[in-house]
C-alpha cells in the first residue's frame, strides 16, 4: 500500500515542481495581460513565495489523500485476480 501511495505523492511532487517554475515566470505577464484586458491598466503584482509552499503542501496532502483509497482497494486484490483481470 505504502508503495501506491508514494507513487501518488511523487505524481503530486512533480506536478509541483514543473507548476512552479512556470508559475514564476508566466504569472507576470499573465497578469498584465489580464489587468489590460478588463480595467486597461497593469496589476500591481508581487510573487508569492510563501503561496507557492503553501501550494506544495496542500498539493501533497491532496495526494496522500487521494492514493489511499486506490491503494488500499489494491491491496485487497491477490495477484491471481489481478493478472486474470487483464
Amino acid at each position: 500500500m505504502g508503495m501506491f501511495v508514494m507513487e501518488g505523492v511523487l505524481q503530486g511532487l512533480f506536478s509541483w515542481l514543473v507548476a512552479a517554475p512556470l508559475s514564476f515566470f508566466l504569472a507576470r505577464p499573465l497578469a498584465n495581460a489580464l489587468g489590460q484586458a478588463m480595467f486597461d491598466a497593469n496589476l500591481d503584482y508581487q510573487y508569492s513565495f510563501g503561496a507557492v509552499l503553501a501550494w506544495l503542501v496542500i498539493i501533497l496532502a491532496i495526494s496522500t489523500l487521494a492514493s489511499i483509497l486506490p491503494a488500499r482497494s489494491a491491496t485487497q486484490i491477490s495477484v491471481r485476480d489481478s493478472l486474470a483481470y487483464v
